[in-house]
Formats: C-alpha cells, structure tokens, sequence
C-alpha cells in the first residue's frame, strides 16, 4: 500500500498544487470501504492550491500554507461508516484559523455528518451528528504553535463522542442515538466545507464569507470503521510520537536585506515565510525600501503591509502614518488600501536615489472589501486615487505629501492614523510602553498618554494646536510625526475596538499579510501579524482645487525627546529666511513639501558660485539643510560653510535631479545652527 491510501485496493498521489498535471490514479474505492488512511509521499489533483511535502511523524507530511491549499476527496471515495467510528490524525499548526478550520470534515450542514478540527485560539473541537441533533464535545486545551499533536474523535453507538489530545480524553458528549453520515458530502481537509465570517469581527458589516483555512502540517490522517479504545489510542499515539519538533519556521516581519549600509531607495524582495512568499505573482524585485547609512532603522513599501509604508526600528517594530481612508454609504467597512490584499490599485516606485535624498512614489486608490472603489465619477468613471510622495533625508526625516484625487470632496476622510505593527509572536503590550504616546506642539509643550490602567478619553488634554506625536515604541529610535503649528493640527486617539482581556490597546489581524476579505477583526493571540492603533492626526490642507485636496506632514525616527522634536517642527513650520547673495542666482523660498530651500540659477551663470544665508534663529531653527538648486547640471560642487571648507562625505551630500528640461542639484548639510549660516556652493554646472 502506498503511503497515500484510501482503504486497502486503492493507491493514489497527490498533486502538488493546482497548476500541476495530475498524476494518473486507480479507480475509486467502493463506498463499503471500512477504512481510510492518508499519509502522504507523494501528490495528485486532490490537493488543491500550495500544499507541499516535508518531514511528518512517519517519512513524509503535507504542509498547506493557510491561504488556499487543502484536500478534496470526492464523496464516493470516503468510506461508508455505520454506527461507531474514529478519526484520527496529527497537526502541527503554523497560526491559528480564523474560525473553525477541520482536519478532517464530511458534514451536510447540521442536518448529517462529522468534523474533526481546531478553532480561533487552538481550541479542538469534535462534532457529530446523531441521534436527530449535533454533538460538539469542545477541548478547554489549545494547541500549541509549531509543535506535533495527535487528535483522536470517537463515536461510540450507543454512548457518544470522545475527543481526545495527545493520547488522552479531554471531553465527552452523551448520545444514544444513531450516527448519520453525510454519505453525499465529499471531506474536506484542511478548509472548511462552507465559507464563513471570521471569528472575533469587530462589528456587523465588516467582512464578507470567505475560505477558512487550515495553516500547518498534516500527517496519518485516519478515518475507520469502529470505536478505538482509550488504551488504543493512547497506544497509537506513543507508538508514533515524533521526536523531532516539526519543520515549521518561527515567522517574523521581513527584516532589512543584507548589504552595504549605504543610504538610498532600493527595488527588492522582502521576505516573509515560504507559503505566504509563494502565492504572490510578482517578479524579482517587488518592494522598495529606504536604507540609512547612519542608523539600524529603514524605511519600507512592503506588498505584505499593501504597500503602506512603515518605518521599522532596529528591533523590528514596524509603524505607519496611514493613508486616507474613507467611507462611501453601503460600504462594507470603509474605502482604504488596507483592503487592496493582493495590491490590485497599490503601486509603488522610486523617483529619485542619490547619496542626498530618496523619492519614493505611492500610488493606491482607496476600496472597500472584495476590491470596490470609492466614489466612482457617474460622468468619467474615475473613482477616488491618492497619489503620495515620501521624501526622505539621510537624518531620517521625511515629508509625506498626500495628493486625494476624487469627485466627492466633502466626504469625511481620515488623513493620519499612528499604526503600530508587529510580526507573529509580539503583541501591542510588548511593541509599546505603557504610556504608549507622547503629545507635543512646537513650543515643546506635551502630555504622555497612557493605556495602562484605563482606555485614555478619545480627545485627550494636550497641548494648544499639538502637532507633534511620538509612539513609544520599546526601541531605542522612536517613530514621530508632525503637522505645522499654522495648519491648526489637533489629535484624538483610538478610544474603541479595545478587548483588554487580550490588550491595553487596540490589537486587530485582518491586516497586514491576511488575504480574506475583512475589514475589522479582534487578534486572539500573536500568532499573525497583526497591527494597533493609537492616534488621529487632524489638521488642515496646503491647497484645494475642485477635485484633489493637499496635506503634508514630516515623519521619521528619531532618539531624542520633545525638545528635538519641537526644534525640528520649528525648522519646518517656520523655516528661517535665506537670502541668495550671489549674481547669477535667485529665489531662496522655502517648499515645505520638499523640506528644502530651492533657489534658480540663470544658465548664463553656469560654472559661477551661488552664495547664500540662512538666518537661523531660535524661533527658526536651522535643522539640517536641503537646497534644491534648479538648473545647476550635472558638475559636483564643492561647499564652505561660513568661509570653512566641507569635505563631501557623510556630512555634505550631493545628488542629481534630472528633468527633462534641465539637471538640477540637491544637497544635504547635517547642520544644527540658531544663528546665522553663510554658504557656498561652487563648481561646475
């Protein structure tokens, strides 16, 4: 008999994914078969989606990634029980379902059958069918991840259910009654017959039905005529118990890839873990990240966040300022590029990589669950699209620039959201302090924030017109964000969705890295990404027009205090005057959605300096210089910084913008000044 058996005169294989061609395989067994027994070698057409073979308690095991895979024998294969039976097999699970996922189920609703699987929280469960209702006998004992465990269900006549773990009862239900089995049911294994709501949702009209999967390695799957005895299956289970741990890999967040650590924009491919990597159909380089030369924390557009872009602290925490997120009438959930799981309407490309800065291009229009979009134009069928430019500086500052496109203006919309995520195995608890977050305005006035031992009220005390948050993470470099003192900025904070039997704070796992289609569901436990929120940011545009509307704010990471992060907002809201001192050379406004001075040089004045002062003051700190000089070509300049040289390197960088019309210059000075500075750039153009 081969090690993938159904009864006694039938050999088969298993397929090892749909896009495979299915083996040749021998007629089906007679439905008088007594007994099924799966152990798999080898793969046919009944495995649907990516399962594949790895070491199991004898030879071989299938593992199913949790996304799609599962078996399929069709109802003439399965043996025909009567009376009493048993099922049997070994699990060892990668993440908990979202519902009710079965290792083996052959059910007709409620009305016919049995199910042998496990729940939300690793909870096993056995149901069966007799005697006119359904017996469901519930183990208090959860299974742990990435460990082996044998689960045995009987059915004795005249008696009921017993469910037993690792060769013990952990629970009975009493029946008299006669079994009825779903002869006209095929069994399933590993998905769930019928598409269910994920457990634990946040409310109703939050997420459609979807596949319940079964995340993690099958092996010796059982399913036979008879009631086994207790002592029968204690036996079964020491004989076979493995003494090796399962080949299932601890899963954490995709870490920064290995390379010299020089700044810039890179196409690449984060990774996450096998059956998660290979159901996308993307090419070699599909994400883009943003490394620093000068700090362990990087900067991501990752498919697995949907291109929302995270900054990552050097212990791999990661956090984002959200997107723009609305809510069209009769939308289940909200319109955001949460939902987009496959990234059907999220795109993300680099605009500019130089020693100076990096430019990165996120492009995304908001949907609701199962890929509806917002807002759809009756006369052009444009529906809403945001275009947001990050650009980001070597001190590991940055400017997020929201670009909405849409026909509905005046539709509420939620700009900024501080979004903590963390990777399978971390929890909000562990990923923040306690006081989770520190409010502030520029003037260097705060509030810390705390959920400790109550959830904080949703609009806090803070500071007059607070524009500046920090998140305390339990790193060492911290994620901020800051809105300008005259775009009248304000905060709220996530007051709700909060289950404090789980968490402190907010804590959900429908996103990132789940594919189902849900739009709000409660994490049980930390065996998924998951993500938590903490703030809204709230504060005025930069500009309107009749169908997009403006909004910048700074972002980054940063170790220092309040008082840093005050003189930073005060650089950027009211950055100090520059002056162009040279012939040649004009301009010296600053761009607060470049985060740098631009001045213009005449072609004429090709190959002369250009001169300049910042009059840097304590009300207008200098904080680091970006000067964008247009039309400079493609020469590299030299610097003097009141009159004393520059050396080019990691305190003086220097890049190339190149348009179609002209080359211009950036630079990058690590400054600190609140008193004047006189520059110079000189060299060719």
């Amino acid at each position: 008999m081969s090690r993938f058996a159904l009864g006694p005169c039938f050999a088969g294989l298993l397929a090892v994914a749909v896009y495979a061609q299915p083996s040749p395989t021998t007629p089906a067994p007679a439905t008088s078969a007594s007994d099924l027994h799966l152990a798999f070698e080898s793969l046919d057409q009944r495995v649907r989606g990516n399962g594949w073979l790895v070491p199991g308690v004898e030879g071989t095991a299938l593992q199913l990634d949790g996304i799609a895979a599962h078996v399929l024998i069709p109802a003439p294969e399965v043996p025909r029980l009567s009376g009493s039976f048993t099922v049997s097999g070994w699990v060892a699970l990668g993440a908990y379902p979202f519902n009710d996922a079965p290792l083996m189920q052959q059910q007709d609703g409620e009305s016919a059958g049995w199910f042998l699987g496990v729940g939300d929280r690793g909870q096993l469960r056995f149901d069966v069918v007799a005697g006119g209702r359904r017996l469901s006998v519930v183990s208090s004992l959860r299974l742990s991840l990435r460990q082996w465990a044998h689960v045995a269900g009987v059915f004795e006549q005249g008696k009921g259910a017993t469910l037993y773990v690792n060769g013990r009862a952990v629970g009975t239900a009493e029946e008299t009654g006669a079994f009825v089995q779903a002869t006209g049911s095929d069994l399933w294994i590993g998905r769930n017959a019928s598409e269910l709501e994920q457990s634990a949702s946040v409310g109703t009209g939050r997420q459609r039905p979807t596949r319940i999967l079964l995340d993690g390695i099958l092996d010796e799957l059982r399913l036979a005529s008879g009631a086994r005895s207790a002592a029968d299956i204690e036996a079964a289970y020491a004989r076979q118990r493995p003494a090796a741990p399962p080949p299932l890999e601890a899963r954490s967040l995709p870490a920064l890839p290995a390379g010299p650590p020089s700044f810039g924009a890179f196409y690449t491919s984060l990774r996450y873990y096998k059956g998660w990597d290979d159901t996308w159909r993307v090419g070699d380089s599909p994400d883009v990240v943003v490394r620093f030369d000068r700090s362990p924390y990087w900067f991501a557009f990752w498919r697995g966040t949907s291109y929302i872009p995270h900054w990552v602290t050097e212990n791999g925490i990661w956090y984002d300022n959200e997107f723009t997120e609305t809510f069209p009438p009769g939308m289940v959930g909200s319109a955001e590029p949460m939902s987009d799981k496959q990234c059907r309407y999220s795109h993300v490309r680099i605009l500019e990589s130089s020693e100076a800065r990096a430019v990165v291009h996120w492009r995304y229009a908001p949907i609701g669950v199962g890929y509806l979009p917002a807002y759809q134009d009756a006369v052009s069928d444009w529906f809403d699209w945001t275009d947001e430019i990050h650009t980001i500086y070597p001190d590991g500052v940055a400017v997020r620039k929201i670009v909405v496109h849409t026909s509905a203006p005046e539709a509420r919309r939620e700009w900024h959201e501080g979004i903590v995520v963390m990777g399978p195995g971390m929890s909000p608890n562990e990923a923040l302090e306690s006081s989770g977050l520190v409010l502030a305005n520029s003037r260097g006035e705060s509030t810390d924030i705390s959920w400790e031992k109550a959830t904080p009220p949703k609009v806090p005390p803070q500071p007059e017109r607070a524009g500046i948050q920090r998140i305390n993470t339990r790193s060492r470099f911290r994620p901020f964000a800051i809105a300008r003192w005259q775009d009248n900025p304000s905060f709220d904070v996530y007051a709700g969705e909060i289950r404090r039997d789980v968490s402190i704070y907010p804590w959900w796992n429908h996103w990132p890295t789940a594919f189902e289609p849900s739009n709000g569901r409660y994490a049980l436990a930390a065996d998924r990404a998951s993500h938590s929120s903490l703030t809204h940011m709230r504060w005025s545009p930069i500009a309107t027009t009749r169908d997009t509307i403006t909004k910048v704010h700074l972002e980054g990471m940063s170790d220092g205090g309040v008082a840093e992060l005050a003189s930073l907002a005060r650089s950027w809201e009211a950055p100090a005057p520059l002056t162009v001192e040279t012939p040649g050379a004009s301009g010296g406004t600053y761009d607060p959605a470049e985060r740098a001075w631009v001045i213009e040089r005449a072609t004429s004045a090709r190959g002369a300096p250009v001169g300049f002062t910042v009059a840097a003051s304590a009300g207008s700190p200098l904080e680091n210089l970006a000067v964008i000089v247009k039309g400079w070509g493609d020469g590299m300049p030299s610097l003097t910084l009141d009159g004393r040289p520059v050396v080019r390197g990691s305190g003086f960088r220097v890049g190339h913008i190149r348009r179609l019309e002209a080359t211009d210059l950036i630079i990058f000075v690590s400054v600190r000044s609140t008193s004047p500075v006189r520059f110079v750039l000189d060299g060719p153009g």
